[in-house]
């Protein structure tokens, strides 16, 4: 059994560390400059939602809060862009961190309305490279998805046409997206972490996997061929991402049942190792990106649901994917 109290108090030591100015705002990386970045801010309410740490409506603290991130969206694209991602994977991120404080944007989407009719949603979802980069390509896939929504630009008729062309384009093999660009690019765990952000806005309505065998089977070979890039002792997305696929398939069959869930203890196993491990050290010692802070976090919510019998803690973490979609 793994004690998390060690790690929490580093989260929360850390979160609080990451603050910046203007009041509200938080740096993404402890090492940068003492001013608040859209990525650190969204970060630090994602992880405060988990800790079950956010302020309560209406106070002055969700009210700076909430200023905060709104400052960062342009007023002409209404975008919110950050270094390091796409601008609608960072549009995305900001918003599902607003909705978290039960909160909109202060701006439409312009920049995206193009894809609010069918023939610009479809066209915005061939053009990504399925083939060569479905993984950083699906932070625009879903993003699109996640932003228009949570922002209330597009209405039930635009959520089918989306969920439709996911369905049509499901690849019956393996059960990712997207088919006929599974073979002959990126590795295949690639095209799994890219379906990852597509099978979360599918569980926000509702809807179920259309091949979830097939996704197991895929899971459980690369799993076996050791093509899963678990790394020891530092933080990452990559168990949020497989757990959460797993966990979303062992909800909807008991297919090979067995088999799955020994991988999800597996990898439950070794998040749980890497807790301690990033526990240890001084005292004072702090994390020094919260992105990759909230990747480990989330993922440990996911365990501590799936798994309690092997976490020591009085607090329970919240799982932000069951509120909304996108992280």
């Amino acid at each position: 059994m793994t004690n998390i109290y060690p790690f929490i108090q580093k989260v929360i030591r850390s979160i609080e560390a990451h603050k910046a100015d203007p009041p509200g705002g938080y740096r993404q990386k402890f090492s940068s400059p003492p001013a608040a970045d859209m990525y650190g801010t969204a970060d630090a309410i994602i992880l405060l939602y988990t800790l079950d740490q956010l302020p309560q409506i209406g106070c002055h603290e969700h009210r700076v809060l909430v200023n905060s991130l709104q400052s960062f969206q342009q007023s002409e694209s209404g975008l919110f862009p950050g270094i390091g991602h796409h601008p609608v994977h960072g549009t995305a991120y900001a918003l599902s961190a607003l909705e978290l404080l039960d909160s909109k944007p202060l701006y439409p989407l312009t920049a995206l309305h193009p894809t609010k009719s069918l023939t610009g949603l479809e066209a915005w979802m061939e053009d990504l490279d399925w083939v060569h980069q479905p993984w950083g390509e699906s932070h625009k896939g879903s993003g699109i998805y996640a932003a228009m929504v949570l922002a209330g630009e597009v209405d039930y008729e635009w959520e089918q046409w989306y969920f439709d062309w996911l369905h049509q384009e499901t690849d019956p093999e393996t059960g990712f997206w997207r088919k006929g660009a599974i073979q002959g690019g990126a590795p295949l765990f690639h095209h799994l972490a890219s379906s990852f952000h597509y099978l979360f806005n599918l569980n926000y309505r509702n809807r179920p996997m259309r091949y979830p065998n097939q996704w197991i089977d895929t899971c459980l070979a690369l799993h076996a061929a050791d093509q899963i890039p678990l790394v020891s002792g530092e933080l990452s997305f990559v168990e949020l991402d497989v757990l959460y696929t797993l966990l979303t398939a062992a909800a909807q069959t008991r297919y090979r049942e067995t088999d799955l869930r020994s991988m999800i203890h597996t990898i439950g196993t070794h998040l749980l190792f890497n807790i301690e491990v990033l526990s240890s050290g001084p005292e004072d010692e702090l994390f020094e990106d919260l992105h990759s802070l909230c990747g480990t976090v989330c993922a440990l919510a996911l365990v501590q649901s799936a798994m309690p019998e092997q976490i020591n803690s009085e607090r329970v973490l919240l799982k932000i994917l069951d509120r909304r979609p996108f992280i």
